[in-house]
C-alpha cells in the first residue's frame, strides 16, 4: 500500500467518523440536557476521572477557585454519591478524592458515546459489513491502548 493510498484512507475515516458522529450528534447532548450537575462540578468530576484520584488543592488550582469552593462542590459530588474523599495514608492532613461507580458513570453518560450500538441500526448492515466494522473495530481500539499506553 503506498502512503498516498493510506493518506486517503485516512482522510476518508475520518470524515466518515465525523458524519456518523454528527448524525448522532442530537443524542449525544441528551444526557447533558439531562444532568442536575452544575458545569463546576462536572469539570471537578472530569478531572478527578481524568488524574483517577485528586486533591482539594489540585482541584482549586486546576478549576481557578478557592478552597472554600471546591470543598462546596465536594461536599456536593460527595452527597451525590459521585466522589469519596479518604484520609492521605502518609500525611493525615491531605484527602484524596477519588470517583465512585456512579460519578464514572455520569462522566461516561455526557462524554462517551453510547456503549451499545443502537440493534436497529446494526440490523441493517450485512454479515460480512459487520465482520469487517468487528475487525476495524478491534483494531482502532488495539491502536488506542498502545497509544496511550
Amino acid at each position: 500500500m503506498t502512503d498516498q493510498t493510506r493518506d486517503q484512507l485516512v482522510a476518508e475515516l475520518a470524515d466518515l467518523h465525523r458524519l456518523l458522529g454528527e448524525e448522532f450528534f442530537a443524542a449525544r447532548l441528551r444526557p447533558l440536557l439531562e444532568t442536575d450537575l452544575t458545569v463546576q462540578q462536572l469539570r471537578a468530576l472530569a478531572l478527578v476521572q481524568v488524574d483517577r484520584e485528586s486533591t482539594p488543592q489540585r482541584l482549586a488550582e486546576a478549576l481557578g477557585v478557592s478552597a472554600g469552593t471546591v470543598s462546596g462542590i465536594l461536599d456536593r459530588l460527595t452527597a451525590a454519591g459521585m466522589t469519596v474523599r479518604t484520609q492521605d495514608p502518609v500525611d493525615g492532613r491531605v484527602r484524596r478524592v477519588t470517583s465512585t461507580e456512579k460519578g464514572s458513570e455520569a462522566i461516561r453518560r455526557l462524554v462517551a458515546h453510547d456503549e451499545d450500538l443502537p440493534p436497529d441500526l446494526l440490523a441493517l448492515l450485512s454479515v460480512d459489513d459487520l465482520r469487517a466494522l468487528v475487525q476495524g473495530t478491534g483494531a482502532l481500539l488495539e491502536a488506542a491502548r498502545r497509544l496511550t499506553s
